[in-house]
């Protein structure tokens, strides 16, 4: 049986186990499984979850699980890994979870295949998605714990994730912010549009131009909330379509696939606290287009 071992810091001494796990955004299922299960041991032993804590305890939640996705034996480049997080750089051309039962080639797929050979039998959870033809970071969590304090920061926007994009055209304006509602586009499938509809929802990008080319500029952009498509809805709304992206727009001439990749996410590590900056460089298809 695995388990997941946690220093208490002092940010949780005085609260009893059950409310540490409620500041992890745990539910109440989650939390009667541990309970029923026995499944908290503190400083050693198996525990109430109504035993108080105190700074430095040591406490520990057993883990029964497996490996959840079926082991996938391609290349993973990992970009930042330790007890309770895997940070991985998905390629362009990949889902990062089957769309059907047949399809085992996803990213989670490979990191099944990466966790089987390192031992790690657990699930594979991701914490976010990016597009089949996005590039680039992807946040997966070890454990409960981790990935439930995830959810919570990238919810209250705690969590910053900087894409790098080649849009259409040059930019009258460096740097803004784009705060306009997107909703689905009923009249085109699997596709989005800003509009103000009852089922539109709040949606914000900051934008920056970090260099102008001919006909098209790179820029950097920062997601403060995670609709599907956000990016490319709201470049192409603002007359920039990202190049290669057909859908909204933009042509294919210069890149065979969405000009757009995840390179940064900074963020306070939701176990150990520390600093979190992680960077995964542009792939060669978009470095290319840096060069032209």
């Amino acid at each position: 049986m695995d388990q997941i071992k946690i220093v208490v810091n002092k940010e949780y001494q005085d609260l009893n186990i059950k409310e540490f796990l409620k500041c992890f955004n745990i539910g109440r299922g989650k939390i009667e499984e541990i309970r029923v299960n026995k499944s908290c041991v503190l400083n050693g032993k198996i525990t109430s979850l109504e035993e108080v804590l105190k700074e430095n305890d040591e406490l520990v939640f057993l883990l029964d699980e497996k490996i959840n996705y079926e082991p996938c034996n391609l290349h993973l480049e990992v970009c930042y890994e330790d007890d309770y997080l895997l940070i991985v750089n998905k390629p362009s051309g990949m889902l990062v979870h089957p769309d059907d039962e047949t399809n085992t080639t996803t990213l989670v797929n490979v990191v099944a295949n990466y966790y089987y050979e390192k031992k790690i039998f657990r699930n594979v959870r991701y914490v976010h998605r990016i597009d089949y033809d996005t590039s680039g970071i992807v946040i997966f969590a070890k454990d409960f714990l981790t990935q439930g304090k995830l959810d919570e920061m990238i919810s209250k926007h705690e969590l910053k994730r900087y894409y790098l994009a080649f849009c259409h055209n040059k930019f009258k304006n460096n740097k803004g912010e784009i705060n306009l509602p997107i909703g689905r586009d009923r009249h085109q499938n699997n596709a989005y549009r800003v509009g103000k509809s009852s089922k539109s929802k709040e949606a914000i990008t900051d934008y920056e131009v970090i260099n102008s080319y001919k006909n098209y500029s790179l820029v950097k952009l920062l997601l403060k909330t995670g609709r599907t498509h956000q990016i490319r809805v709201h470049m192409s709304y603002l007359n920039h379509p990202l190049l290669g992206d057909k859908l909204y727009n933009g042509k294919d001439d210069l890149i065979s696939r969405v000009a757009l990749h995840s390179y940064e996410v900074k963020f306070i590590h939701p176990i150990t606290k520390e600093y979190i900056d992680v960077v995964c460089k542009l792939p060669v298809d978009m470095e290319r287009l840096k060069n032209d």
